[in-house]
């Protein structure tokens, strides 16, 4: 961006006595050399004393000298800048060239820049000084652009910025789960048809939204710090935004209650793990969730439960959605016939995540445990947009795909508001094509935007899964 400097003197520096104000800013010899050549300027106003009255110059004693090279644009940008004292980076290099003599010859001053005196007057004392300091800032501008330019052929413009690079703390390492980080699709954003987004494009469809929805391998460190990252982009940008958490269940709804109130900062910290049962619920390490529920205190978000409680779970795992009363079939969006296909879908879904240990008769009501959860999640979101501009979803990825998750039932019930699904993904192995992860134009992925992380280092879930059963059967036989 071109730039054009004005340069506005004290009043010691006012009209022909320019060059004594300057001169105090000079090495010695420069400025004695300076004074001198001040004494042959014509009318020169003598500076103030540091212990006489003076009146700070008005706008018609205001010297400004523009300058630009022929051919230049319009400036976009104006830096207004005092003769003395010089203040920022430019102004203390520019004096540090006119007081070594290191301006470039310009044709245009080489005149004016002569060390003895010419037959014009002019070429010395206050004209021949702005000529020299105009010189100056031309070689200071000059060189940052080419600094400039060098910057932008190093580093990638912020929207080529992976997200991790640039919402990630910088004081930590850039990714805490370390399998497979030198995959190439890590830190990277993609749409669900596998063409690569930004962090830009990211957080701006997110500001738009009215639902977000976060999804998360619950025990990936990485995942839950871009979480709490968006959220506080999100924060900045938003004037009330609340956020609802899967992993919390209404019964527990108080421990959440102070958040988003003037009671916030109050909240303590240390023992909320304790006041939501974390661990004997069975979630990972609250450390890693932590940093999200700092981020609402600290942002004044209200948090809500998303979750049901596991009495209601259980039930419905038992004996169906048959189980529940007609209202909560309501607000769970259990009282229309469930889609065959998404239902086929979601019982492979959970036969799968139960590694295939878990009983065929049993599947069918796990499924439905599962369409009731992702209904408690969506209605939660409703209720907490009620109460601010914007709701956030913290949850598993699976509860986050727009295909048969929780966006899909609020694209249903409120048709009206837009809403984001961002799922984050750990990489498998070297598999560096999208395509690889389902992300293909033919058949797009049931996530607005996935990004590509390192994968935790975990014990293998169907081997524990698998001991736990084998206990359990062995004491009932018992």
């Amino acid at each position: 961006m071109k730039r054009q400097y004005w340069i506005v003197p004290s009043l010691a520096a006012v009209l022909g006595g320019i060059g004594y104000g300057v001169a105090q800013n000079l090495p010695p010899r420069d400025a004695a050399d300076l004074r001198s050549s001040v004494q042959t300027a014509p009318a020169p106003v003598p500076a103030a004393s540091a212990d006489e009255d003076f009146t700070p110059p008005t706008l018609s004693d205001r010297v400004s000298l523009g300058y630009r090279r022929k051919g230049d644009e319009n400036f976009a940008e104006v830096r207004v800048s005092t003769v003395e004292p010089f203040v920022d980076g430019v102004d203390r290099r520019l004096v540090a060239s006119v007081a070594d003599g290191a301006v470039p010859p310009v044709a245009a001053a080489s005149a004016a820049l002569a060390p003895t005196a010419s037959r014009n007057p002019g070429s010395n004392g206050a004209t021949a000084f702005l000529t020299k300091v105009a010189a100056a800032g031309d070689a200071a501008a000059a060189a940052d652009m080419n600094a400039a330019e060098t910057a932008d052929a190093i580093s990638p413009a912020f929207e080529a910025t992976p997200l991790s690079s640039r919402l990630l703390d910088a004081d930590e390492p850039a990714w805490q789960s370390r399998f497979f980080a030198d995959n190439p699709l890590v830190g990277g954003i993609f749409q669900g048809d596998g063409n690569r987004a930004d962090a830009a494009s990211l957080i701006g469809a997110a500001r738009t939204a009215r639902y977000v929805l976060l999804g998360e391998t619950h025990d990936n460190p990485d995942h839950h710090r871009l979480q709490s990252d968006i959220v506080a982009d999100l924060a900045d940008a938003t004037a009330d935004l609340s956020l609802v958490f899967e992993m919390i269940p209404p019964r527990l709804g108080s421990a959440v209650s102070a958040f988003g109130t003037p009671r916030a900062g109050a909240i303590d910290m240390d023992s909320l793990a304790d006041r939501l049962e974390w661990s004997a619920r069975g979630w990972p390490d609250f450390s890693m969730y932590r940093p999200m529920f700092e981020t609402a205190r600290r942002e004044g978000l209200a948090v809500f439960p998303g979750n049901l409680d596991r009495d209601v779970v259980s039930s419905i795992a038992q004996s169906g959605i048959s189980a529940l009363s007609p209202e909560m079939r309501t607000r769970l969006s259990l009282d229309a016939p469930a889609d065959p296909e998404i239902v086929a879908d979601l019982t492979e879904e959970v036969r799968s995540a139960h590694c295939g240990l878990m009983p065929e008769g049993a599947l069918a009501t796990m499924a439905d445990a599962q369409r009731a959860r992702d209904g408690a999640m969506a209605a939660a979101m409703i209720d907490a947009a009620q109460s601010g501009d914007k709701a956030v979803l913290i949850a598993g990825s699976g509860h986050v795909r727009d295909d048969r998750g929780v966006p899909s039932i609020l694209q249903r019930t409120d048709p009206e508001a837009e809403t984001i699904s961002v799922r984050m993904l750990e990489v498998d192995g070297k598999d560096g094509d999208p395509a690889d992860y389902g992300l293909k134009a033919e058949m797009p992925a049931p996530y607005d935007f996935t990004i590509f992380t390192p994968r935790a280092d975990r014990d293998d879930p169907c081997e524990a899964l698998r001991a736990r059963m084998e206990k359990k059967a062995g004491t009932v036989a018992n």
